[in-house]
Order: structure tokens, then sequence, then C-alpha cells
């Protein structure tokens, strides 16, 4: 059973490494562009700002307890804050916008509405009917008169 964890972990190591990498991607020249800082990157987390950290530290307790290395679950547990609240830039370009190092191009974007925190963007995505929250900002301004209907 132990085996079986080593390699969950090592799974959601390479999946959190893959989702860090994205999250340096640069803008496009030319975009309007702004970096979301920590505390914005946390609201626009949500339960998942608090769920994840929790779920890293019950992962080390369990190792703990267990007597295992603490390494790997240590590892899981930064990169997780990383991903969870890295300043990041959120950007409007020719091709689309830049959100949480993906680039979601502007045949996908459907419509956009203003909301109280800032806007939602209907996409789609593979196939799939998603609605994505922006934060407030010139960037969410700009999508929005590019993209309300």
């Amino acid at each position: 059973m132990d085996e079986l964890l080593f390699y969950a972990k090592l799974i959601l190591l390479i999946v959190l490494i893959y989702d860090v990498v994205i999250l340096f991607r640069k803008p496009e020249e030319g975009s309007k562009v702004v970096i979301l800082n920590f505390w914005k990157e946390l609201e626009r987390k949500g339960v998942n700002g608090v769920l994840i950290p929790c779920t890293m530290i019950f992962i080390i307790s369990l190792d703990y307890v267990q007597g295992l290395n603490l390494a790997l679950s240590l590892a899981l547990f930064v990169l997780s804050m990383i991903y969870i609240a890295y300043p990041r830039p959120f950007a409007l370009g020719n091709n689309g916008i830049l959100m949480d190092g993906k680039t979601i191009t502007k045949e996908r974007i459907l419509k956009a509405k203003k909301t109280n925190k800032g806007a939602k963007i209907s996409i789609e995505w593979y196939g799939w009917l998603m609605e994505k929250e922006l934060p407030e900002s010139k960037v969410t301004e700009a999508i929005l008169e590019e993209f309300e209907n």
C-alpha cells in the first residue's frame, strides 16, 4: 500500500510541476497585461485556496505518523502553494486571453458579462461550455468591451 501511495504522490508531483511551469508563460507582444497579486489569486481560487494546502498538510501529517520520508510531501506542499498564489500575468492579446498560464483563444470565447467582482466569460473548452471568473482589472474591462453582448 505504501508503494501505491508513493506512486500517487509522484503522479501528483508531475502534474503540479506541469501546472507551475505553465504559470511562467509570457504574454504576447502588445498585450494589455496586469499581474495578479497573492491575495487576488487566493480570492480567485475560492475554497480551493484553503482545501489544497490543508490536503497537503494532511498528507505531510500522515507521512510523519507513518515514519516516511517527508521530502516528497513537502515538495508537493511547496508546489501547491506556488500554484495557488504565485503572482501571474493576466493578459488580453491579439490571439486571446492569457489566464493561469493558458491561452484562451478568441474563437472559444462566446460572451462576457460584468459581475460584482469583475466579469465572467463563457468559453468552449475542449467541447464543453465553461464559465471563468475574471478579476476586476483594466484587462477585464478591455475583455468586456470586446466580448460583451
